[in-house]
């Protein structure tokens, strides 16, 4: 250490020592209560609380303020909270000093605490009736307790009220009357009963005047009516009567014994006499009477009586076509035609003429037990071909000779498509067969022609049929045959 020389070092040591004390400032707040408790009187405890601001190390007057625009009151720095002044549930109070450019703040947030009481509480009573109605009077009437019900034969005789509605059964009603249990009193007000539900066995037994009736979405299982149709089955009357019938069925309009009806089945198909749209292919049978009629594309008719003015820009005709006056104005075209009777089968040529060819379709086959595993045949008399015998169709009459048969098939198999002819009805006989080479179900084609010698009682059929490759041998009677079409061609040499 160095020794002490000069003025300057002399002047530092004999100088008296200073120092300044700590001086912490601080404010504080205090409450005479942290909440409002109010009761469901609205009455509040306390009344009042007062909030006492603190100074430590400091003076001056404190500032106060609350929240959500609460009222103050204050006395020095004391501040009070009425609880009538007090807005909203919760209130903060802030208490403000600022000393030597400093601000210090402290603050107190209170609350409204509820105390709730047991209110009144609502009840239900239900009673089953066989009376057509029940009284109005009294108005009220009470029971004590909160699991009582009005007594028995209240607002009508033989009446039982209890907290669930009952079974009824037809002819019965259930009725339902509303209560107010009030804690205070301890006792259920019961207000007259009203209609709740109810069960006839006809809507004949509620006499209401409807007036006028605007409805949403109606929904019926079933719609009738009739002398006719007593019943909701989707038939044909069977006793004579008339009337209709409407369902997830279709519609029935009239009936086919009278000559009168209409039908519209669950696919849009439309039948109704001498005419039907089927699968949108419009068919007119039985008598087609037109002053004056235009037509275009095909008409087909199996049998037509045109009486006036029939004009066709081009029309095909496959069966019978009478016609006491016909003209026909535009292109009509046929290789041949030859008009035959009643009795005796349409000439299919003339020498020095090509023949007719006659087309007939069907898509419904069947299973046939025969020597033949899975053969099947059209049931449609369409795709049987007789000799001339009378009352046979004429478009499917064979005439004795050489007929000349083509059979064009498409089908939906999975596995083999084949076509099948048998005459009188013996064994079937394989034509042709093609195989699906495709992946599960396809569409799969085949043809064949030949010439057979007919005599007189002849018949010849054909036939289809079809494999699935997942069938075992216990299956292979089962046919496997979807959307099939058939067009066979006959025609005499």
């Amino acid at each position: 250490m160095s020794a002490i020389v000069g003025e300057r070092d002399r002047l530092i040591m004999n100088t008296v020592p200073r120092f300044a004390p700590a001086n912490d400032r601080v404010l504080l707040l205090a409450a005479t209560a942290q909440a409002f408790k109010v009761a469901a009187t609205t009455l509040a405890a306390p009344a009042s609380i007062d909030f006492t601001a603190g100074l430590v190390n400091m003076q001056g007057q404190v500032a106060f303020s609350a929240s959500n625009a609460s009222v103050l009151t204050r006395v020095g720095n004391v501040a009070t909270l009425a609880y009538a002044g007090m807005v909203g549930d919760s209130v903060t109070v802030t208490a403000t000093i600022v000393v030597d450019s400093l601000t210090y703040t402290a603050s107190q947030t209170v609350s409204k605490v509820f105390d709730g009481v047991t209110g009144n509480s609502s009840r239900v009573a239900y009673s089953k009736t066989g009376l057509s109605s029940l009284g109005s009077a009294p108005a009220t009437i009470s029971s004590q307790g909160d699991a009582s019900f009005p007594p028995i034969n209240t607002w009508g005789a033989g009446t039982v009220w209890e907290g669930s509605p009952q079974a009824f059964g037809a002819g019965e009603s259930l009725y339902r009357s509303d209560g107010i249990f009030n804690p205070a009193s301890g006792t259920t007000k019961w207000a007259a009963p009203y209609l709740n539900a109810l069960k006839v066995g006809q809507l004949s037994a509620i006499s209401a005047d409807l007036g006028k009736v605007t409805a949403g979405d109606i929904y019926s299982a079933t719609v009738h009516g009739g002398t006719g149709y007593p019943s909701s089955a989707y038939a044909w009357p069977s006793n004579g009567g008339s009337g209709f019938h409407l369902s997830e069925s279709g519609l029935l309009f009239g009936n086919p014994a009278l000559g009168k009806y209409m039908q519209i089945d669950a696919a849009g198909n439309i039948y109704a006499p001498g005419f039907s749209i089927v699968n949108g292919h419009a068919v007119f049978s039985g008598k087609l009477d037109s002053v004056k009629g235009t037509f275009s594309g095909e008409l087909i008719a199996a049998k037509g009586s045109f009486s006036g003015v029939l004009d066709a820009a081009k029309g095909k005709f496959s069966g019978e076509l009478d016609a006491v006056k016909g003209t026909f104005s535009g292109d009509l075209s046929s290789a041949r035609v030859s008009v035959g009777t009643a009795t005796e089968a349409t000439a299919f040529f003339e020498p020095g003429y090509p023949s007719i060819s006659l087309q007939s379709s069907a898509s419904g086959v069947f299973v046939e037990t025969s020597t033949l595993s899975s053969a099947a045949v059209f049931t449609n008399l369409e795709v049987l071909f007789k000799h001339n015998a009378p009352g046979w169709p004429a478009a499917l009459r064979i005439r004795s000779g050489s007929v000349f048969f083509s059979i064009v098939c498409t089908a939906v198999v999975d596995d083999q498509l084949s076509i099948w002819y048998r005459m009188n009805g013996g064994n079937w006989r394989w034509l042709s067969g093609v195989q699906e080479r495709q992946d599960g179900d396809a569409p799969a084609a085949t043809v064949y022609g030949l010439t057979l010698n007919i005599n007189v009682g002849d018949t010849v059929q054909f036939g289809v049929s079809g494999t699935n490759a997942d069938l075992g041998a216990a299956n292979m009677g089962k046919l496997y045959v979807k959307q099939c079409q058939a067009i066979v061609i006959a025609r005499n040499f």
